[in-house]
C-alpha cells in the first residue's frame, strides 16, 4: 500500500520502506520510542533510575500529584503575599541588610 505524497510504502509483513530502501517494523519503532521514553522518565522522576519500568509509571503518577500540590501552595503562598500591603517604613531596607 503506497501513501499519497510519501515515498514510504508498506509490505505485507507490516514493515515500513522508507525512501533510503531501509526496512524497519513499526513495532520496532515504536519500541524505540517507548524505551527512550521511560529513560527520560528515569532521568526526570525521583528515585526512578532504579525502578522497574511498572513501578516507574507509577512513580511518575505520584510525583505529578506532588509537583500539582506543590505549584498550589505556592500559588496560595503567592496569593498572600500580594495581598499585603506595600512596606514603607525602612523596614524592607532593614530584611535586605542594607
Amino acid at each position: 500500500m503506497e501513501r499519497r505524497g510519501s515515498k514510504r510504502s508498506l509490505s505485507a509483513a507490516g514493515a515500513e520502506r522508507s525512501g533510503g530502501g531501509r526496512l524497519r517494523t513499526r513495532r520496532s519503532a515504536s519500541g524505540v520510542a517507548l524505551r527512550r521514553k521511560v529513560r527520560e522518565l528515569r532521568r526526570l522522576v525521583p528515585g526512578g533510575e532504579d525502578a522497574p519500568a511498572r513501578s516507574l509509571l507509577v512513580r511518575t503518577a505520584d510525583y505529578i500529584v506532588r509537583l500539582r500540590a506543590r505549584v498550589e501552595l505556592l500559588r496560595a503562598i503567592s496569593a498572600l503575599y500580594d495581598d499585603l500591603p506595600p512596606r514603607h517604613d525602612g523596614a524592607a531596607a532593614a530584611d535586605a541588610g542594607v
